[in-house]
């Protein structure tokens, strides 16, 4: 904006006129002489200009750039608020989550780093996305699927993925949650391991209607392991160890 040469009236100084405007600088001739004022800091209740016009451009200006510190400090409080959070957050052992994954979905999944947890399926919440309240950052999202044309005994692991360290479910409302940058596993078909297995239960599995159940963190832990293990002679043996140890110093406990 040029106002070069537009007249102002000053509180102290009174009127005057511009002789020069830099990026953060105006200087304005008075009958005293030049003086430089902090631009557009100056017209914040010291500094008039004569023309209406510019005098609503400047305001604009100033009002936008309030704004904008506004939100800057919004956001850089907002950060700090989550630090905290992550620094203080109570571990709790049954914070980890089993997704099933219908067949042709995973390919999205790894590639998107994100998992949904469905929607409720009753109650006065029934269509809206369902709130993983305990997931926290100690959590591991593990990937599951029932081959097709196969019986709920079969089920597979397919991966597995902590969260990202910021992310905690009550404060999720859209049922999206993302995947840390670092810590994943992806099972080829080799080394898929019985999800079952891993649960001792008397009556035959069963799935039921939900997209995902919560499980212990001892369950997790010996998933995780044999996981690791299944992936030895692979590429991604190096970083599902370290995977696995992320998980276990997270969650305050040994590794198997």
């Amino acid at each position: 904006m040029n106002i070069t040469g537009v007249e102002v009236k000053h509180k102290v100084f009174g009127s005057g006129t511009v002789s020069d405007l830099s990026e953060d600088r105006i200087t304005v001739c008075f009958s005293a002489g030049e003086k430089s004022f902090i631009f557009p800091d100056v017209f914040k209740g010291y500094l008039l200009l004569e023309d209406k016009n510019m005098q609503q451009r400047v305001t604009d200006m100033i009002l936008k750039q309030e704004e904008a510190v506004k939100h800057q400090r919004q956001k850089e409080q907002a950060k700090l608020e989550r630090m905290h959070r992550i620094k203080n957050f109570t571990v709790s052992t049954n914070s980890q989550a089993v997704f099933h994954i219908p067949v042709g979905q995973e390919v999205g999944i790894f590639e998107t780093g994100t998992v949904s947890t469905g929607h409720y399926i009753n109650g006065h919440n029934k269509g809206r996305p369902r709130i993983a309240d305990r997931i926290k950052p100690n959590s591991v999202c593990l990937l599951t699927q029932r081959p097709s044309g196969k019986s709920e005994n079969e089920r597979k692991i397919i991966g597995a993925f902590m969260v990202k360290e910021d992310f905690f479910g009550e404060a999720s409302q859209d049922g999206i949650i993302e995947a840390h940058p670092i810590h994943q596993m992806r099972m080829d078909m080799e080394s898929q391991l019985p999800f079952w297995h891993y649960f001792h239960e008397k009556a035959p599995p069963r799935w039921g209607n939900t997209v995902f159940k919560y499980c212990s963190t001892a369950v997790m832990s010996r998933m995780l392991s044999d996981m690791t293990q299944a992936l030895k002679e692979t590429e991604q043996y190096e970083s599902g160890l370290a995977f696995y140890h992320y998980f276990c110093k997270i969650n305050g406990i040994r590794s198997l």
